[in-house]
């Protein structure tokens, strides 16, 4: 395939190009230049005139949960009674439904079963349509800690995951790697959808998480460790975890732990904005709302404390929680900008930074000879206007490897693409 005419936004940090052309051959970039230099396409080659429209690399979300349902009115009985492969099909929808709204790439946090994994597995084997995945199987937690009455024993979620001192830590990290997450996910902090689950502080031991961490390195995992308050923020970012999630209640000492030692921030305003939406809308039982609407006023000030002190922010919307939409994940970029970032940094933490938190910047994040052909062709600027990548029909090509994945193009014939 070679694409024309093409305002090119290539991640890289460098300038929008006008009047560029990509070649594609299988499913990597072959060629990258201006117009007035492209190849002479041979005879059977495909070609696509971007006719100036913006083209950008697909976007990545470091933080959904593909395999839960964000409409179920309760995610403990969700588990209980969903059979794991009923899970997974769930799950193949959502990452369809991901895919055409430009997500070609993501991180999958956890699920109540090793669903997400099988799931994963389906979308590299071609059998299903969805991003590119890294997993985390199941979460791991402690006695009395965020969504310990999940997995509890009897409560209907396989896998070893709640743990009580640092030997048990490490049989929990192995046993999800021998399930096949190519994540650990450490639930540090109490949780907005678990009851009187203190959200302040962290509720592992200092040995638990740095046993866990250890563990994980040896094992070639990096850690992501889901915290609201600052006292959890600071003990995992001493213990090592490559990534914190939310940080909806940190301060200044927090984030200057995360500085510090070069931990990512994934802030999830998405998930934030909706569990207070169903909390106002009476949707949430009482004391998980009144969690809710706790975290809001916090969590604005958190993160401009982590983006003053040089954190490192990633894109992850936690998408799978109550009233969330998968399909609607790219709204999380108005989100930080809203909060600070510019239209630029947004656009980078969700295509090159996180490639790089992933490991993956050899392969995407970047539109560069030789990567994989992840990319976005978007009617409208979105260095002007980031909410442009959240309307389906503006969104008017997605391609993964090369291949198309979404197609609203206007000028496409009812005979066919072309």
């Amino acid at each position: 395939m070679l694409i024309r005419r093409a305002i090119l936004w290539d991640g890289t940090g460098a300038a929008p190009r006008r009047d560029m052309a990509l070649r594609l051959e299988g499913e990597r970039l072959s060629w990258i230049g201006p117009e007035a230099r492209a190849p002479r396409p041979a005879e059977d080659e495909l070609q696509l005139d971007a006719g100036g429209r913006w083209l950008l690399p697909g976007l990545l979300d470091l933080h959904v949960h593909l395999t839960l349902d964000p409409a179920a009115p309760s995610q403990p009985a969700f588990a209980a009674t969903m059979p794991a492969t009923t899970q997974a099909l769930l799950g193949a929808r959502h990452a369809r439904a991901l895919l055409q709204a430009g997500f070609t790439a993501a991180r999958d946090l956890g699920g109540y079963s090793q669903a997400n994994v099988a799931l994963k597995r389906a979308i590299d084997a071609g059998w299903v349509e969805g991003p590119r995945l890294a997993t985390a199987a199941c979460p791991i937690t402690v006695p009395g800690g965020h969504f310990d009455h999940v997995y509890a024993p009897g409560a209907g979620a396989p896998g070893i995951a709640v743990i009580s001192g640092p030997d048990e830590a490490v049989r929990a990290v192995r046993q999800q790697v021998r399930l096949g997450a190519d994540w650990i996910k450490l639930l540090v902090t109490g949780g907005v959808l678990s009851a009187g689950t203190p959200l302040e502080t962290a509720l592992w031991e200092d040995e638990e998480l740095r046993a866990a961490v250890r563990a994980a390195r040896r094992l070639g995992r990096p850690v992501a460790a889901h915290c609201h308050g600052a006292g959890g923020v600071i003990a995992a970012a001493e213990a090592g975890v490559s990534t914190i999630e939310h940080a909806t209640m940190g301060d200044e000492a927090a984030a200057a732990a995360m500085a510090q030692r070069g931990v990512t921030l994934v802030p999830t305003f998405t998930a934030a904005e909706a569990v207070v939406r169903e909390a106002r809308a009476g949707r949430l039982a009482p004391d998980i709302a009144s969690q809710a609407l706790a975290i809001e006023p916090r969590h604005a000030a958190a993160f401009r404390a982590a983006l003053d002190a040089g954190v490192r922010i990633v894109c992850g919307t936690d998408t799978g929680v109550p009233g969330t939409v998968f399909g609607e994940n790219a709204r999380e970029l108005g989100h930080l900008v809203a909060h600070g970032l510019t239209a630029e940094q947004a656009l980078l933490a969700a295509t090159r930074d996180a490639a790089a938190v992933l490991g993956w910047s050899d392969r995407l994040g970047t539109l560069e000879v030789g990567k994989l052909a992840d990319l976005l062709l978007v009617e409208g600027d979105p260095l002007a206007d980031p909410h442009c990548l959240a309307e389906p029909a503006r969104l008017q090509l997605v391609l993964k490897g090369g291949a198309i994945a979404a197609d609203r193009r206007p000028e496409r014939t009812a005979a066919g693409r072309r």
